[in-house]
């Protein structure tokens, strides 16, 4: 059974609604909201025919769970877009996605606004150069990642071990790990472990704080 029920996800959804700011939402969080609705579903899919008064609460809660969780990410989709136009990072925590989408407007209102300046100046907007993409070593914290890289690699803390080394999708290795340890690991190596709990990320504003 799901750790989330229907009033964990009508809270956070009334939360997001009525606040300005970004509120907290992790990738676990997300991923036990999304197993709860299943759950729901799975419930209704297995109710018998002649019992119709039980799969009409079934269906009524799954449909409001849709509609709450689907008004949640627009609603959270909105606010970080918002923040990207302006330049300014969202004060909550976002899932894995949302910071990629957050990174992906960014670098295009940054690019766009290359544009402009060239426009204005009469000079046509310099090409970025791309840079040689570098491999990450077990256990790195460097938070100095550049623009381009910064959807490939996320920083994680391990709150259970990984007792075996690992390669990741750059071919490097990693692991060992133990509980608390920081590193940083390619993304899609990670993504199955921040739903369910192995790892969570790390802020970068967390970590100066803990030095």
């Amino acid at each position: 059974m799901s750790d989330m029920n229907y009033t964990d996800i009508e809270s956070a959804w009334e939360q997001e609604t009525a606040n300005e700011n970004l509120q907290d939402l992790e990738d676990l969080k997300l991923s036990r909201m999304v197993s709860y609705l299943s759950e729901v579903r799975v419930s209704l899919a297995k109710t018998k025919a002649e019992d119709q008064l039980q799969a009409d609460l079934f269906a009524q809660e799954a449909l409001n769970l849709e509609f709450m969780l689907n008004d949640l990410l627009l609603l959270r989709q909105d606010k970080i877009l918002k923040a990207a136009l302006a330049q300014s990072r969202p004060i909550g925590t976002m899932t894995l996605a949302e910071e990629e989408f957050y990174n992906r407007l960014l670098r295009g209102v940054e690019g766009h606004q290359e544009f402009v300046k060239g426009a204005l100046t009469g000079t046509p907007p310099s090409i970025a150069k791309r840079s040689t993409r570098k491999k990450r070593k077990k256990g790195d914290t460097k938070s100095d990642v550049p623009p381009e890289e910064a959807m490939d690699y996320v920083l994680v803390r391990f709150l259970r071990p990984i007792k075996d080394t690992f390669m990741g999708l750059d071919e490097a290795t990693y692991g060992p790990f133990k509980k608390e340890d920081i590193a940083t690991i390619p993304t899609e190596n990670v993504r199955a472990w921040l739903r369910d709990g192995t790892v969570t990320r790390v802020v970068t504003e967390e970590l100066e704080a803990k030095k």
